[in-house]
């Protein structure tokens, strides 16, 4: 196998093998890479929504404040998609998202809970799907 081929098999393509030739790592090495936390991935989804940096910063502030309420009310235990031990629980709340180990969905009961509620949402199965804000974000882009 020619060298071209291996680099544009393993997915690194032409940049990859143009990096490689010159000495450099691609892809940057995992410790390398900043990895975008939620808060920073919120902050940028609200200012893609049309909110200043400072109105972004006080949302985020007021959902760092609603963070502890929400997993406190939250019913993602007694969900039949729930996995016995997944945490954090809340996936509703735009800082916690999806789960990392619910894969199939069986139900949901997102509607029923209290934090749906209180919080106003309108979508379900976070634990899937992400939360309700990121799902209305994918739907503007559709």
């Amino acid at each position: 196998m020619k060298r071209r081929d291996f680099f544009e098999k393993c997915g690194q393509g032409t940049l990859g093998l143009m990096l490689t030739y010159l000495g450099l790592k691609y892809p940057l090495p995992a410790e390398e890479k900043k990895e975008m936390s939620r808060k920073e991935m919120v902050k940028k989804m609200l200012m893609k929504m049309g909110k200043t940096e400072k109105e972004a910063d006080a949302m985020i502030a007021e959902m760092e404040k609603k963070l502890p309420m929400v997993q406190k009310m939250c019913v993602c235990k007694n969900c039949p998609t729930y996995v016995k031990g997944d945490k954090p629980i809340g996936y509703c709340h735009p800082f916690v998202g999806k789960s990392k180990v619910i894969e199939k969905e069986k139900g949901c009961i997102c509607g029923s809970c209290p934090v749906y509620k209180e919080m106003k949402l309108s979508k379900g199965y976070f634990c899937t799907r992400k939360s309700d804000m990121e799902q209305k974000m994918a739907e503007k882009k559709d």
